[in-house]
């Protein structure tokens, strides 16, 4: 059983999924009693062309999704439910026109059941999925071993996230790294040789893919090394060098044969701005309802600890460089205001605050200002922003938010731009209004998750030292 064989199988899984939310559906609106019976309610045979359009529709739309349905884990979960939802919503859609091309009536009622019944049950085909994933792994059914070309940072991060990502079903096997003078692959023990040996001994230990993490260059020896490994059947792939661009951003098409890709710059279009705007609006306004007795009994609280400012004003880089105004809980002078006994029973009420973002609350009003909206790209300080790269820039055209991907994802203000960055373009990239709504729940069951941080020893991976001894590389 390869790769595509699992795939066709959570196909399947999802086609089951499918038929089972249109037959509960039909129970909740017409079997349960909790609605008032239609005069003429149609039998579940009526329903049977809407299954079969679903199901074809879906195989459509489970191709354009590809991976991106997959969880790889807790933190990928709003990505997923956002894929999902957008996909069950347009699944939705065709289904009315389909019904109005064929003059058929749906019950309305019964495709709101229907919605929320896809997504619910598509994303247990998916957990599902994953754990059946994870017991042929053990067996090594379905699994491929993949070996890395190269040492760089990139050849790094892709092992990384293959050993993150079991769904893929790939195993790491090592890294090879050519020189001048030989190829050296990072095993139990170093191998070294001309094109053909190498290939020859990575057959023998049952390495099905090459990932190039590195320019491949057109000598003669480059080439008899990638046709000796295509002859041994080892697929070799590439990884573009533009690869933080995100596939969103990225068109292909030939020119008599010759494979050219486009890079499109990221930005929200405007019916997507509309979008967001409408709904930053709708949420934030009984957020700030709700929240404003909790904000003011935290004023009034850190008020009598510092006797002084209860709100700090930040200035921040927002959308197209301009800076703004942030509110904050001015919870760090709090904590270290105040003298014995009140400092001491003061300092726990400030961590449960810092711990909690609850000192972020303020920032609601700059969402209603329309300085920032309620997810986006965190907002920094014109003292890390002046060092900003053109690709760092890029995250300057979404309007920053009180969360993001990169927070659910655990990264907080200390974190390096990089990594911020990179999922900052990556929301910029998939970007629905599911995926707002997703991140906000994810954002909440991640602070309710939060604990004090620990501390733990850095991660290591085996290596193989030049002499072919073995030793411990830290990951950088």
């Amino acid at each position: 059983m390869d790769r595509s064989d699992l795939k066709y199988l959570l196909l399947g899984f999802d086609i089951v999924a499918i038929v089972i939310s249109f037959r509960l559906a039909y129970f909740i609106r017409h079997e349960l009693g909790l609605f008032p019976p239609q005069p003429n309610t149609p039998p579940f045979s009526d329903y049977y062309f809407a299954v079969l359009l679903a199901i074809g529709l879906w195989i459509l739309l489970y191709h354009v999704l590809d991976g991106r349905s997959l969880p790889a884990g807790n933190r990928e979960f709003p990505l997923v439910v956002s894929h999902l939802a957008t996909a069950c919503l347009l699944l939705i859609v065709l289904l009315l026109a389909g019904s109005y091309l064929s003059k058929t009536y749906y019950s309305r009622l019964l495709l709101v059941f229907l919605s929320g019944l896809l997504v619910s049950l598509l994303f247990l085909t998916r957990l599902l999925h994953l754990r059946l994933m994870g017991a042929l792994r053990k067996y090594g059914i379905g699994l491929r071993r993949v070996v890395i070309v190269g040492e760089s940072e990139l050849a790094r991060e892709l092992a990384n996230r293959i050993r993150n990502r079991r769904e893929l079903n790939y195993e790491f096997a090592g890294f090879l790294f050519p020189t001048t003078s030989r190829t050296e692959v990072r095993f139990p023990r170093a191998i070294s040789g001309p094109s053909e040996a190498i290939a020859s001994e990575l057959a023998l230990r049952n390495v099905h893919e090459l990932l190039f993490a590195i320019p491949v260059r057109r000598d003669s020896e480059t080439l008899e090394f990638i046709a000796a490994c295509q002859k041994r059947r080892i697929t070799v792939k590439l990884v573009p060098e533009y690869y933080q661009l995100h596939t969103n951003q990225i068109q292909s098409f030939s020119i008599d044969g010759i494979p050219v890709f486009e890079l499109k710059e990221i930005s929200l279009d405007p019916p997507y701005q509309i979008l967001k705007l409408i709904l930053d609006y709708s949420l934030v306004i009984p957020l700030v309802v709700i929240s404003l007795p909790f904000m003011l009994v935290i004023g009034v609280a850190l008020f009598a600890l510092q006797r002084g400012k209860v709100i700090t004003r930040d200035t921040r880089i927002g959308l197209h460089g301009r800076p703004f105004v942030l509110y904050q809980f001015n919870v760090e002078s709090a904590k270290t205001s105040g003298r014995g006994e009140e400092r001491r029973l003061g300092a726990p009420f400030c961590n449960f605050l810092l711990q909690y973002s609850l000192s972020e609350l303020p920032q609601l009003w700059n969402v209603l200002k329309g300085d920032m909206s309620l997810v986006g790209p965190r907002p920094e300080r014109w003292e890390r922003v002046r060092y900003y790269s053109a690709w760092h820039k890029r995250r300057l055209q979404l309007k920053p938010g009180i969360t993001g991907l990169a927070q659910v994802n655990g990264l907080r203000e200390s974190d390096s731009s990089d990594k911020k960055t990179k999922y900052d373009l990556e929301y910029a990239a998939n970007f629905t209004p599911f995926l707002d709504i997703a991140l906000l729940l994810a954002t909440m069951a991640t602070l309710l998750g939060r604990r004090k941080p620990r501390r733990s020893p850095p991660a290591t991976e085996p290596a193989i030292a030049p002499d072919g001894t073995l030793h411990q590389k830290l990951i950088q």
